[in-house]
């Protein structure tokens, strides 16, 4: 055979292994064939030269072979990844498509989770406790994601290079798995890296850049599938919260077209004038629980449970809800709701329901209403009663006579002027005129007492041997009514017609009094034994011995017990110009003295004896005080000669 023909013979050769895709090996064959039978040298050369050809076609193909299938599986893996429906199942998906396609040991990602801010972890290929999907504290994810940034990272051996990042996390599962090569890409959406995916062997190992690229890659596709993930999961969240809203809302209109029924039934059996026994025991029905319908009189009209544990409580539960016009709650559930009819008071309804059971708000507002329709069409002569009562007051104040049959009928409703009554005054509020008439309607009425507008006050009679106890209370229902402090004026009448009107000239000087003092917001009610020498001038009795006892009373009682000095040191002392010094040398006692003596005047005044209010008054109660001495000595004398 010719040279030429044994050359063309192994070229023909290297072509028929490249066509049956032989072993690597088989291409060294013809040139050492060709060695080992004499050929030629140069014949020999060309063989080789062919065999190298060949392998790097052979190895040209087999690289095309293996991007393929590469291709084909990172085609897979997206698909996979887009049929995802949930986040976990994405996750672990997209970790075990990483281990295929990189032929890695462990995969593993880091994912931010924007719903609550936390990072969410799934592995696989561990032989730790790190495999499946879970959430990582967010500061140890979050530092893993920062450690990476922006760009792939990664290394043949980590614990010798000292190049790539560092953070708890990662440490933590190199040292748990035993990896040694490491590489991460970064998950980023809208420019914002979200979260890291890794790669490792327990091995060394160098990735290349086909790796790195194909793993970003894979990265970027799963991006977009967490973002599609996640926007079908709130997707489906909304539509799950709309038709839970829907579900509520026809559920709504259901219970309200009940609430409906069962409330005209109620509306139209007081329209059609029934027994309040029979209304309460079908309003009971109704509502499922224990009713009391409370007149006007705060008298038990029907009931349709037993009789009530504590009449005393119901009693004071029924008066704060029609006095304060609101729904008042009991500790066992019981609701006391006042019954009104436009502006004026009927009475209360009272609602207790079993234990752990919540009634129907709109059904109990319909059977108060139907309550009210009920109480107006039986109702007696309670309302003649309540206006002839406020008549009376408005005209004893006016000074019109009043005949003895009338006073005999105030009388018998309550109001025997010759008994003693609390007297208060406020002045109308601008624009809280209507609440404040409307609550002391309820309230005057409850208290047996009456009310009217006077001279631009608002009066209030009210039957009470205390007034000032009672001015109190009314002072605070007021405040808490109109929803700020009110200046109350007060005083107390007793004997008739000439008596009240002087008791409400002094209530209204007393409020006129703190207005001009500018002490609107008292905590207390004005009377005039609590004006100082002021109450002394307005009071019709001019009471000098109270308003000493009021202003110097612990200090004349200190001195008499225990046979001390002080109220001659506060004579000197006020007299000295509020010195010590010289008031110590007019009594003739050391400095100390007095310093020790105006030290228990202030325990036993207040530390604000020595303002110049309450200063006033004590150098007038003390003149006061020595000037009554003076005329009881003369008395007693005069009696003397006599």
């Amino acid at each position: 055979m010719s040279e030429d023909t044994a050359t063309l013979s192994g070229a023909v050769t290297y072509l028929e292994l490249l066509a049956m895709r032989a072993s690597r090996g088989a291409f060294s064959q013809p040139a050492l064939q060709a060695r080992r039978g004499g050929a030629p040298p140069h014949v020999v050369d060309d063989l080789e030269r062919a065999e190298q050809l060949a392998l790097g076609v052979e190895q040209q193909m087999a690289d095309l072979e293996r991007r393929k299938n590469e291709l084909a599986l990172l085609m897979d893996t997206t698909r996979a990844l887009a049929e995802q429906e949930d986040l976990d199942s994405l996750l672990t998906t997209l970790v075990r498509r990483t281990r295929l396609l990189l032929h890695v040991d462990m995969a593993w990602v880091l994912l931010l989770d924007g719903e609550d801010g936390s990072c969410i972890r799934a592995a696989d290929g561990a032989i730790s406790v790190l495999g499946g999907v879970a959430r990582v504290p967010v500061w140890q994810g979050l530092n893993a994601i920062d450690a990476v940034g922006q760009s792939p990272v990664w290394t043949s051996d980590c614990h010798r290079d000292d190049t790539i990042p560092r953070s708890d996390h990662i440490e933590a599962v190199v040292v748990e798995e035993g990896l040694t090569a490491l590489v991460a890409v970064p998950l980023r959406s809208a420019g914002k890296v979200v979260g890291v995916l890794f790669g490792g062997d327990r091995v060394a190992r160098s990735y290349t850049a086909d790796e790195v690229a194909t793993m970003s890659t894979v990265a970027n596709y799963a991006t977009a599938a967490v973002q599609s993930v996640q926007a079908l999961e709130n997707a489906r969240g909304r539509v799950a919260e709309l038709a839970a809203e829907v579900d509520r809302l026809r559920a709504r209109e259901r219970t309200q077209r009940e609430t409906a029924l069962s409330g005209g039934r109620l509306v139209e059996l007081a329209l059609g004038g029934a027994d309040v026994k029979a209304f309460a025991a079908a309003a009971g029905q109704e509502l499922d629980g224990s009713v009391w319908l409370r007149d006007e009189n705060d008298d038990t009209m029907a009931r349709t449970g037993g009789e009530w544990d504590d009449d005393e409580e119901l009693a004071a539960a029924t008066f704060t809800a029609r006095a304060e016009q609101r729904v008042v709650h009991l500790d066992d559930g019981t609701a006391v709701v006042p019954v009104r009819a436009g502006e004026e008071d009927r009475g209360a309804f009272v609602l207790r329901c079993p234990a752990g059971r919540t009634p129907d708000l709109d059904l109990v507002r319909y059977a108060v209403q139907a309550a009210a329709i009920l109480v107006t069409l039986n109702r007696g002569t309670e309302s003649a009663d309540r206006k002839f009562r406020d008549e009376a007051l408005d005209r004893l104040l006016n000074g019109v006579p009043f005949s003895r049959r009338c006073q005999r009928r105030l009388k018998g409703l309550g109001l025997d002027l010759s008994r003693r009554h609390a007297v208060i005054v406020t002045q109308l509020p601008v624009g809280g005129g209507h609440a404040l008439s409307t609550w002391t309607s309820t309230f005057v009425w409850l208290r047996g007492g009456a009310r009217t507008v006077h001279n631009g006050h608002l009066v209030i009679l009210l039957p009470h041997s205390d007034a000032r106890e009672a001015a109190r209370d009314v002072k605070q229902r007021l405040a808490k009514t109109l929803g700020r402090p009110v200046a109350v004026g007060a005083a107390s009448a007793c004997g008739g017609p000439e008596e009240l009107r002087a008791a409400y000239q002094e209530a209204a000087a007393c409020l006129d009094v703190l207005t001009i003092l500018g002490k609107e917001d008292a905590d207390t009610p004005a009377m005039a034994d609590e004006l100082g020498f002021v109450g002394m001038l307005l009071g019709g009795s001019r009471d000098i011995g109270a308003f000493i006892e009021q202003t110097l009373g612990p200090i004349l009682t200190y001195d008499e017990r225990r046979s001390t000095n002080l109220a001659a040191t506060l004579e000197a002392y006020f007299a000295a110009g509020a010195s010590p010094t010289y008031a110590a040398e007019a009594l003739r006692v050391h400095t100390n003295t007095v310093a020790r003596r105006l030290e228990r005047v202030s325990q036993l005044l207040g530390p604000e004896w020595q303002q110049p209010g309450p200063a006033l008054e004590i150098q007038l109660a003390l003149r006061l005080s020595k000037v009554s001495a003076s005329l009881r000595g003369q008395a007693v004398a005069g009696q003397v000669v006599r």
